[in-house]
Parts: C-alpha cells; sequence; structure tokens
C-alpha cells in the first residue's frame, strides 16, 4: 500500500512538473540552413560584392538587392531556443555564408560625375564569429553615431536580431594589374572627362590618363557588428595622397602639370604615387526591425529605411531577413551611410523538439519528490 501511495506521488509530481514545462519551459531545435545570403552597399556607389550600384537603394524599406555572398557549400546548421508561441534564440555557427575573393570591374561613368570604374578583389565570410540572435524590445528606440551620422532602430512590435560581422579577404595579386595588391580600386575621371583605358590597366597603356583611388577593407567589417563597433582600414600600401596617374609616357618618372577638379596637379607615373582612401567607420547590428541610416556629411547628403521581415514559424522554420548599417568618413571620398543585408531559410533538422524543463517545472518536481518520500517514510516510521 505504501509502495502504491509513493508511486501515485511522483506520478502527480510529474505531471504538475509537465505543466510547468508546457507553460514556461523552452525548447531547443537544431536548424538547416537550406538557404539565403548577403550583400553590402557603402553610400550610393559601390556594391558589395560589386554589381551596377542602384542610387537610393531600395526603393521600398523591406525591398532587399540581389544577395550576391552565398549560402556556403554543404549543409550548414543553426540551432535555437524556442517556446510553442515564438523563437526565443537562433545561434548561428561561423561562415555560414561565404564568397571567395575574385578580381570584377564595373563601369560608372554614366552614373557618377567623377568615377568611371570600380574594381574589387575582396572575399566576404558571415558571421565572423559564431552569433547570437535574440528577442529585442518592442516599442523602443536605440541610436548610433558616428561620422557626422546617425542610425536609428525602432519596430513598435519588437524585432529579432544581433551582432553578427562581415570577415573581408583580399584576393590574390593580379599579374599584370596597375594596382595588383589593392582590394579596391577606384577609377576617377578627369576633369569630368573618361579616359581611353582598358583593363588590366598597366603602365603600357598608351594615352591612358586616369585618377587612381585604392583602399583595402579587410579584416572584420563594422556593418552588422556591436553597436558602436569601429574599424579603420588602410590601403595595402601606403603612398602619398596622389590623386591621378599618367601612364603610357616615357621615360619613367616625368612629371606633367595638369588640374582635377579645377586645382593643378602633377601627373606621375603609376609607379610614383597612388591615391589612398583610408577609411573610418562605425557600425551596428542587425535587426528585422526598422532602421534608418542618414548621413548628411556625405556629398550628396545620404539617408536610407530599411527594414528587414521576419517570416518564420512559432517553431523557428522559415525565412528570416536583417539589415544593418555603418556610418563611415574616407580620406578622398568623403562620408557614407552605408547598409547590409542578411536573408537565412531555416528547416527543421531535428523534425521534433528537445525539451528543456523549466525552473518552476524542476522545483516542483523535486519539492513533489521529496514531499512524497518523506509521506512515505512517515507512514512507515509511526505505523
Amino acid at each position: 500500500m505504501q509502495l502504491k501511495r509513493l508511486a501515485v506521488c511522483i506520478a502527480a509530481s510529474f505531471l504538475v512538473s509537465t505543466f510547468g514545462l508546457a507553460t514556461g519551459a523552452q525548447a531547443v531545435k537544431r536548424f538547416s540552413v537550406t538557404g539565403g545570403g548577403a550583400q553590402l552597399h557603402i553610400g550610393n556607389g559601390l556594391a558589395l560584392p560589386i554589381q551596377a550600384a542602384v542610387p537610393n537603394f531600395p526603393a521600398t524599406p523591406t525591398m532587399f538587392p540581389t544577395l550576391l555572398i552565398p549560402l556556403n557549400g554543404g549543409q550548414q546548421i543553426a540551432s535555437g531556443t524556442v517556446t510553442r508561441t515564438v523563437q526565443k534564440q537562433l545561434r548561428v555557427p561561423i561562415g555560414v555564408l561565404n564568397k571567395s575573393p575574385a578580381k570584377a570591374t564595373v563601369g560608372v561613368k554614366f552614373s557618377n560625375p567623377a568615377v568611371w570604374a570600380v574594381a574589387t578583389n575582396l572575399g566576404y565570410k558571415w558571421p565572423a564569429a559564431p552569433a547570437v540572435f535574440d528577442q529585442q524590445p518592442g516599442g523602443t528606440t536605440a541610436m548610433v553615431t558616428g561620422s557626422g551620422g546617425t542610425m536609428t532602430y525602432s519596430n513598435a512590435l519588437g524585432r529579432f536580431g544581433g551582432a553578427a560581422a562581415f570577415a573581408i579577404s583580399n584576393g590574390d595579386p593580379v599579374a599584370g594589374d596597375l594596382v595588383p595588391a589593392a582590394a579596391v580600386t577606384v577609377y576617377l575621371k578627369i576633369n569630368g572627362i573618361t579616359p581611353p583605358c582598358t583593363f588590366p590597366m598597366t603602365i603600357a597603356s598608351a594615352g591612358c590618363i586616369a585618377g587612381v583611388v585604392v583602399a583595402a577593407p579587410t579584416g572584420t567589417g563594422v556593418i552588422g557588428a556591436a553597436a558602436g563597433a569601429t574599424a579603420t582600414t588602410m590601403a595595402p600600401n601606403p603612398a602619398p595622397d596622389v590623386v591621378a596617374v599618367k601612364l603610357g609616357t616615357t621615360p619613367l618618372g616625368t612629371l606633367s602639370p595638369g588640374t582635377f577638379g579645377g586645382m593643378p596637379f602633377p601627373f606621375f607615373i603609376a609607379s610614383a604615387g597612388i591615391g589612398v582612401n583610408d577609411a573610418t567607420s562605425t557600425g551596428g547590428p542587425f535587426t528585422t526591425g526598422k532602421l534608418i541610416i542618414s548621413n548628411p556629411a556625405a556629398s550628396p547628403a545620404e539617408k536610407f529605411t530599411i527594414q528587414g521581415k521576419d517570416t518564420r514559424s512559432a517553431g523557428g522554420n522559415g525565412t528570416i531577413n536583417m539589415v544593418a548599417g555603418s556610418l563611415s568618413t574616407r580620406a578622398l571620398s568623403g562620408a557614407n551611410a552605408n547598409r547590409g543585408w542578411v536573408s537565412l531559410t531555416l528547416g527543421d533538422l531535428d523534425q521534433s523538439e528537445v525539451p528543456s524543463m523549466s525552473l518552476f517545472g524542476l522545483a516542483t518536481t523535486v519539492a513533489l519528490i521529496l514531499l512524497a518520500f518523506g509521506y512515505s517514510m512517515r507512514r512507515r516510521i509511526f505505523a
């Protein structure tokens, strides 16, 4: 009879603890990342990975560009903590999205009054370190400032997100190129005129007179990083701030007079100096909420409104779109407002939830088991 009573008490304790699990517990699930991508955009002019830029993109806050940083090869696995009503946390391992370095050049002579082409030789990996995204309060506004601008985060319904920076790497030098080691090369027009140049540009390019500005945004970027994170990029081989070179002139070292933007300057043979465009940037984290990135210090002033979107189910399956930004100042080209987009499509890898008991349920279980044991011992001692 005592064993029967004990069994009944223990069963009751598990029923109560299970109720606690059902009402307050969290469950851990694994997800297969089946699709997604990322894209960065520097101001109005430079998309990374490089593609034809669309000024004032996006036209609507929830529109995403073509995401050229693809899902890494092979099965990618993320994990998350969920309840029966909402996903509370998502953990994403390093390098879910990846694009190897590659040299590419895009002409912008019709859309940019000062630049006629931009070339990049960059690789991207996201996230640069394991990342944790979770629920953030609704109805709040957070702000990041830097480089004369502001980034404002808000969403009345709450938002989901967190810090996850990009790792950016430089590709191998391109043999025969004018600046073979440069990660980013900006080719400037001279007095608004596109020079008669071809790619790859070399010292032997007869008749080619062009401005050349280089930058090396390698390391860890700040678009999507923790709020207020800063970074400075340097040219691969710092040189005097010479913003133009003259090619195809002999003998090497000959200087020729000229003007750039109405100011006199010397044209140098390529080996004599290349302009550098070092940048200092301040970033902020990813969010599914609304983000306004504004930099009135840019010329012309830049302001972008972008919005994430969460279409996952309560169990965490589906697609999550997040946005981020940064504010930057460059030595030669000035200030910018910058944007980033990430999309992940998640599928349920385990096909079932692995529950973890709430603290209330655990405490109740222990208390009732002890109570049942004490009741049994009392009956035995005083029988």
